[in-house]
């Protein structure tokens, strides 16, 4: 927890000192999202769905918060845990994110390919299959229960492009979310639409 500490400081000292030295002026912009995530941990897929503010510190720099919601629906080994029983496992949870962002590459041509990363809050859980086993020749299922309120790591790549509207632009990000010495826990690859509500 004391290093969870740490590092949110250390994150806080870097966005006031990149804003410090910032030329341009600040620009808000507004996005939202949907796409495919995985569950690295337990084996599932599920959609996610994101709704994002960003913030402009300089002329390559910004930050960037983010309030997803992801849900699994099925999984990847197969529905069955024995035949004609479908796994109840699932896992979900809502994450809040505040990155810093940084465009790699800016391109005449208004594409952009940036990273960001930061700390980031989930709060869901998750229920798994715990020893199926056969009992008097029946089947028979456990499922364990974890219920989730952690902060953890969340990475994005993401690539950016311009519309024939000025205020509006493509987005397509692939990002990461590690916890509890476990990275990446969660993927998520995620199409976005951008509309800038701020001024140059």
């Amino acid at each position: 927890m004391q290093t969870l500490r740490y590092t949110l400081a250390l994150l806080l000292l870097t966005f006031v000192k990149v804003a410090s030295f910032a030329q341009d002026g600040p620009k808000l912009q507004y996005s939202i999202g949907a796409g495919a995530s995985i569950d690295g941990n337990n084996l599932l897929w599920g959609l996610n769905f994101t709704n994002e503010l960003n913030y402009k510190l300089g002329r390559r720099t910004s930050l960037n918060t983010g309030l997803t919601f992801y849900q699994s629906i099925g999984n990847l080994e197969g529905t069955e845990v024995f035949p004609g029983q479908k796994s109840k496992e699932q896992s979900s949870g809502i994450f809040i994110t505040p990155m810093l962002k940084y465009d790699i590459i800016q391109r005449p041509s208004g594409f952009k390919l940036a990273f960001a990363m930061g700390p980031s809050l989930q709060l869901g859980g998750e229920s798994f299959l715990f020893n199926p086993s056969f009992s008097n020749s029946e089947p028979s299922t456990t499922y364990a229960v974890n219920k989730y309120q952690r902060i953890g790591i969340m990475t994005e790549l993401e690539a950016e492009w311009k519309t024939k509207n000025p205020n509006i632009r493509n987005a397509a990000s692939i990002s990461a979310y590690g916890t509890d010495l476990y990275f990446p826990w969660y993927i998520n690859a995620t199409y976005k639409i951008r509309f800038g509500i701020g001024k140059n």
